[in-house]
This record gives C-alpha cells, structure tokens and sequence, in this order.
C-alpha cells in the first residue's frame, strides 16, 4: 500500500514538474510578445524606425521563459512562497525592462512634447505586463498541472 502511495506523489510531482516547465513557456512566449509590441510602439513613439530580427524576438522569448521559471516553479507552494517567486519573477523582468528602456532615455526626454502622455502610458503597460507576467505563469502551471495552490 505504501508503495501505491509513493507511486501516485512521484506522478503528481511529476505533473507539476512538467506543468512549471509549459508555463514557463506559455509565459515566456505571452510576454516576449507583449514586449516586443510595447517596444515597438515606444519606438514609434519616439519617432524610431527601428525594425525588429527574427532573432532577436527569439532571443526575447526564451529571456522570458528563463525569468518565467520561478514563478512557475512556485504555483503550488504555500501562499508565501508562491508570492515570493511571482515577485521575484516580477523583479527581475521589470530590470531587465527598465534597463532596456533607459538605453532610450535620451530619445525619450527629447521626444515631441505631444507624445509624453503616450509614452508614459505606454511605460505603465511595461509595468503592468511586469506585474501580469508572473501571476499568468503561476496560474497556466496550475491549469495545466489541474491542481489548486496551497493555502
């Protein structure tokens, strides 16, 4: 019987193994594409005609998906944990988007006065997308792993 047991928690871990990793992709994928059109319109923004590679939004999405871990990993645990790995996630997503960001601040401080309000709105979508991010990872490894979080 205690064999039986053993064998049902290796499955269920297992499970939410795999589930952590596909959300992590789901994420992953969500907001390098969210990113990619958020600096797409800042760049237009600001008057950029900058273009985007194949490999670069590649090398964006699998950024994500590598910051998408944590929060995936922790979607089961305990709410104070499951908080910490969001925010974790959300911390370092949100550097590496400010970061980014400030390598066009010049662009931005002299951008037409008649844009500042959109650029603006369009650094809260950054940090609203920062925020989401590790909340969606956190609930596709629960839907797809078709459990609950503990309490």
């Amino acid at each position: 019987m205690e064999e039986v047991g053993m064998r049902v928690r290796e499955r269920r871990t297992g499970r939410l193994v795999l589930a952590a990793g596909l959300a992590a992709i789901v994420a992953g994928l969500a907001m390098g594409l969210a990113t990619r059109v958020l600096m797409r319109l800042v760049g237009l923004a600001i008057g950029h005609e900058g273009e985007f590679t194949w490999p670069g939004t590649v090398a964006i999405a699998v950024l994500f998906m590598v910051l998408a871990v944590p929060a995936a990993a922790t979607a089961a645990a305990p709410r104070a944990i499951r908080a910490a790995g969001r925010w974790l996630t959300a911390a370092v997503a949100g550097l590496g988007c400010a970061r980014n960001g400030i390598t066009d601040a010049q662009a931005v401080v002299l951008a037409e006065e008649g844009r500042m309000w959109l650029i603006a709105a369009l650094i809260v979508a950054f940090g609203a997308a920062v925020v989401a991010f590790g909340r969606l990872a956190q609930h596709a490894a629960l839907r797809l792993a078709d459990r609950r979080p503990a309490t």
